[in-house]
């Protein structure tokens, strides 16, 4: 789950903050979270926390990551991993809700968006901003008619 409160204004209106509220309490708000999973993996240039649920039917993959240091990698890493996404849910028979990702790093942000594999990721920012342990970076992949493990192997596989 993005969660950028303290990193945004209240008055912000970028959207990444919207749904902030928990649901480990017993009344229903009209839409149902399963069971969050997180666990760390190692991928080829860094390492990513994930988080992991099902909402509304939707499975919901959030990447957390840290660049290595002696990575030479840049946010093309994650362009490509959001194509790679939306190329294996919809291989998978599932349907791309969204796939997002940011990485910022002081004044510098960039971010790519992706909805479906039969177009180029929409990016924002310099996309060869270096990935480094002081960038802050994280990928989310949203999708239906997929099974969450099944999402959460592709995004895996997408970081390596």
């Amino acid at each position: 789950m993005v969660n950028t409160n303290s990193e945004h204004g209240p008055d912000c209106t970028c959207g990444c903050h919207d749904h902030d509220h928990k649901h480990a309490h017993d009344h229903d708000h009209g839409h149902q979270h399963d069971h969050v999973a997180e666990r760390e993996v190692e991928c080829r240039w860094g390492t990513a926390v994930l988080e992991s649920h099902v909402h509304d039917q939707a499975a919901t993959v959030s990447a957390t990551i840290r660049a290595r240091s002696s990575s030479a990698a840049t946010f093309e890493v994650l362009v490509e991993a959001l194509k790679s996404v939306a190329q294996h849910v919809e291989s998978a028979g599932g349907i791309v809700g969204h796939i997002k990702a940011y990485a910022r790093a002081g004044d510098s942000f960039v971010h790519a968006s992706a909805t479906d594999a039969q177009h180029e990721p929409s990016c924002e920012g310099d996309a060869s901003l270096p990935l480094g342990p002081e960038v802050y970076c994280q990928l989310v992949a949203i999708a239906l008619l997929i099974d969450l493990e099944q999402l959460e192997q592709i995004v895996v596989d997408a970081l390596n």
